[in-house]
C-alpha cells in the first residue's frame, strides 16, 4: 500500500493499493460513517464485493448508466431527487465508485447538496485512477461541450484499488493509457522513459507496473494540484492534448472515448510544438511510438469545421484566444494563447484519415 498526501485548501489522503480488504478501516479512520453510494450499471454488475461491504452503512445506492451521454443535468436531477427520497443528510459522505463520469457527477452532486456533503473518490477505470479522482474537479457536459459547468471541490479521500483496472476492457485500460503518457511527456521525462521502457509489462497488466504508474501520475497530479488548485495557471499544463481532444470528443458525440480523443490532440498539438521549433523530431517520434505501442489513435475522421467550432467553445478560452499546451521537451511544456485558428486547422488536415 502507498499513500500520498494532497495538501489543497482540503488536505487529503490518496490511498494505491490493491484491494479492497483495508477499505472499512480507511472510511472509519477518517470518521465517514453513514454513505450514499453513487455507481453505474456495469461497476455494480462487476464489483459486487464492494457495495456487499458498503451496504450496511449506506443510506441509499443510485446506478446510473454508464457513459458520457449521461454525464448531464437530468442525471444530476435525479441524482438529487433520490438523495431527498433516501434522506441525505449534512451527516452523510458521497461515494462515488466508478470511473470519469460517476467522479464528476457524484462530487457535483456532494458539492451543491445540502451547500456540501463529505465525499470519497473510489476510481475504478485507469483514466479516473491516474487523473480525474484527484485535484477537485467535478462537473457535467451541456450542449455537447465538455465539462462546461462544474466547480472545484476537493474529495475527504481517495480510495485506489489497482485491482479494478484488471477487470477493464482493453479499449478501456488504453483509453487510460493516454492520460497516462501525457504525465511523461509533459511533466516527467524518467516516467516518460519508464512507460517507453516498460510498455509490454504495463500494457499486461503487471500488477507491480499498475501500482507504479498509478502512483507516478497521482504523485505529479498532485504536486501540480498543490500549486494551483483553482486551475488558474500551472495546473493548464495538464490540459495538453484536451484543447483538440475535447473539440474531437465533442465532434464525434462522445464516440470516440475520452483517451482516445486526447490522444490525437496530442499528438496534433505535439505537432504544433514541432513545426514552432519547440521540440525535435526523436522527441515528436518518441510520442507517436508510444502512443501507437498502446493502439491509441493519432488521426480521426471527423469534419475539421464541427472540431473547430467546439474548440471555440472550450472552456479554457479567454477572450478570442485558443490556449493551447505545447511541449518544449519531454517533461516540459509551456501554455501559450499565440496559435492562430488558420495554424490549427492546417494542422489538423494532417491527421485526417
Amino acid at each position: 500500500m502507498k499513500e500520498i498526501k494532497i495538501k489543497a485548501s482540503k488536505e487529503y489522503d490518496v490511498i494505491i493499493t490493491s484491494g479492497w480488504h483495508n477499505l472499512l478501516f480507511q472510511l472509519e479512520n477518517h470518521k465517514l460513517k453513514n454513505f450514499y453510494i453513487i455507481t453505474d450499471e456495469n461497476v455494480y454488475n462487476i464489483h459486487k464485493t464492494y457495495f456487499d461491504l458498503l451496504t450496511d452503512k449506506a443510506s441509499g445506492i443510485f446506478i446510473i448508466k454508464a457513459g458520457e451521454d449521461y454525464k448531464n443535468y437530468d442525471t444530476i436531477s435525479m441524482i438529487y431527487e433520490d438523495m431527498i427520497k433516501k434522506k441525505v443528510n449534512r451527516k452523510t459522505a458521497v461515494i462515488a465508485i466508478g470511473g470519469g463520469v460517476v467522479g464528476d457527477l457524484a462530487g457535483f452532486a456532494a458539492s451543491t447538496f445540502m451547500r456540501g456533503l463529505r465525499f470519497v473518490q473510489i476510481p475504478t477505470t485507469l483514466i479516473s485512477q491516474c487523473d480525474s479522482s484527484i485535484g477537485g474537479k467535478n462537473g457535467y457536459n451541456f450542449n455537447y461541450i465538455k465539462n462546461l459547468i462544474g466547480n472545484i471541490y476537493q474529495p475527504d479521500l481517495v480510495y485506489i484499488d489497482v485491482n479494478f483496472l484488471k477487470t477493464l476492457s482493453l479499449r478501456e485500460y488504453i483509453n487510460g493509457m493516454a492520460e497516462v503518457i501525457k504525465y511523461g511527456f509533459v511533466c516527467n521525462k524518467d516516467f516518460f522513459n519508464y512507460l517507453n521502457d516498460n510498455k509490454k509489462g504495463i500494457m499486461e497488466r503487471e500488477a507491480d507496473k499498475l501500482l507504479h504508474i498509478v502512483y507516478e501520475c497521482v504523485k505529479i497530479k498532485g504536486r501540480v494540484v498543490e500549486e494551483d488548485e483553482l486551475d488558474t495557471d500551472k495546473r493548464h499544463i495538464l490540459n495538453f492534448g484536451h484543447t483538440i481532444g475535447h473539440g474531437i470528443e465533442s465532434a464525434s458525440d462522445f464516440n470516440i472515448l475520452h483517451g482516445e480523443a486526447v490522444s490525437i490532440g496530442m499528438a496534433a498539438e505535439s505537432f504544433i510544438a514541432l513545426k514552432l521549433g519547440l521540440i525535435d523530431t526523436k522527441s515528436y517520434d518518441k510520442l507517436i511510438s508510444l502512443l501507437k505501442f498502446f493502439n491509441l489513435p493519432v488521426k480521426f475522421d471527423l469534419k475539421i469545421e464541427n472540431i473547430l467550432e467546439y474548440i471555440k467553445k472550450d472552456k479554457k478560452k479567454i477572450s478570442n484566444d485558443n490556449k493551447l499546451v505545447l511541449p518544449d521537451g519531454i517533461g516540459h511544456a509551456i501554455i501559450t494563447s499565440e496559435i492562430k485558428e488558420s495554424f490549427i486547422h492546417e494542422t489538423l488536415k494532417e491527421f485526417t484519415k
